[in-house]
């Protein structure tokens, strides 16, 4: 901020602050940089970006919702000739039975599976991987990573060969009939999304606890803190910020897996695991309501935005 000093009839000085024009020995007064300027010719190189974000984004939304309000079906006298039909679709979704059962699955899944869960996972993980010898940290830490990789046509066969009949987890309890998948589908594909995350998670919060300065860890064990104490009043305070980044982009990515449950059950046994992506695929693939579907998947935007903003403001600092 530019100070104008000038002399009091005492012979002080006297200091103007504030806004001031920079005025040049030779020339006029001239505003000054730091102030809010608009060059019309911005709005000329921005045209180019602001017509591509119109035409691929803006213009698929609103055409996604308005179609939610209309009769198109992906084959019959509707695919084609299909009008506005108002809030018939509305009508039907408030009372489907289906959809509220698939909206209660989804948020399970989606803040237990995801924002928990593999959070959690990952931050146990990168604890645990901290002080290990080097061999057993490589070793932890690119299964954890291999498992994030694989894609999920793999996990999904390698969860079912571990929880269904004659499985992995059959042979160990020692009951071949056991079949954990069918018994217990939401709770097996939760632990396999969480499974198939952790290595992501746990790559962020290693990075983060590189961060961390040792001196405040040495002198809190120089002042008699417990490992644990250390942990909960230093470590995940400071990693903090890294928890709620982790859990928002773990609850997102858990979102739109759509093809771990798919493959999986198909969103059954009984609609046990029909979340709102797997149900929003039936109506428009199998049923053929393309406009029921897009009514979903106008749900689906605004339940990703409510989660993503609810958790954020549940979570940031509050100073």
């Amino acid at each position: 901020m530019n100070q104008k000093r000038s002399i009091r009839a005492d012979g002080g000085p006297v200091y103007q602050t504030g806004p001031q024009s920079v005025a040049s020995r030779d020339g006029p007064a001239r505003a000054r940089l730091d102030q809010p300027r608009v060059n019309p010719i911005s709005f000329v190189l921005l045209s180019p970006a602001a017509v591509l974000l119109c035409t691929f984004f803006l213009g698929p939304v609103l055409y996604a919702i308005y179609l939610g309000f209309t009769n198109l079906q992906l084959i019959g006298i509707h695919a084609v000739n299909y009008r506005f039909t108002g809030v018939t679709n509305i009508a039907f979704l408030l009372s489907d039975a289906v959809f509220y059962k698939s909206l209660w699955l989804t948020i399970v899944f989606v803040v237990g599976s995801g924002a928990i869960a593999t959070t959690l996972l990952g931050l146990i993980l990168a604890l645990a991987l901290q002080n290990c010898i080097a061999p057993i940290r490589w070793v932890a830490s690119a299964a954890a990573i291999l498992a994030w990789t694989l894609p999920p046509t793999t996990i999904a066969f390698l969860w079912m060969a571990t929880s269904t009949q004659s499985g992995l987890i059959a042979i160990l309890a020692g009951d071949t009939r056991l079949d954990l998948l069918y018994q217990n589908a939401m709770l097996i594909v939760s632990t396999a999304n969480a499974w198939s995350l952790a290595g992501l998670a746990m790559t962020m919060f290693s990075a983060a606890l590189r961060n961390i300065p040792g001196d405040l860890i040495e002198a809190a064990q120089l002042e008699g803190s417990s490992p644990l104490q250390s942990l909960m009043r230093i470590t995940l305070p400071l990693l903090k910020p890294t928890i709620v980044t982790c859990a928002l982009l773990m609850m997102l990515m858990t979102f739109g897996n759509f093809t771990l449950i798919y493959l999986m059950t198909g969103g059954g046994p009984g609609n046990d695991t029909n979340i709102l992506p797997v149900y929003t695929y039936q109506q428009g693939f199998k049923f053929h309501n393309l406009g029921y579907a897009a009514l979903l998947g106008n749900v689906m935007v605004l339940l990703s935005a409510l989660l993503g903003g609810m958790f954020v403001w549940a979570t940031k600092t509050r100073r």
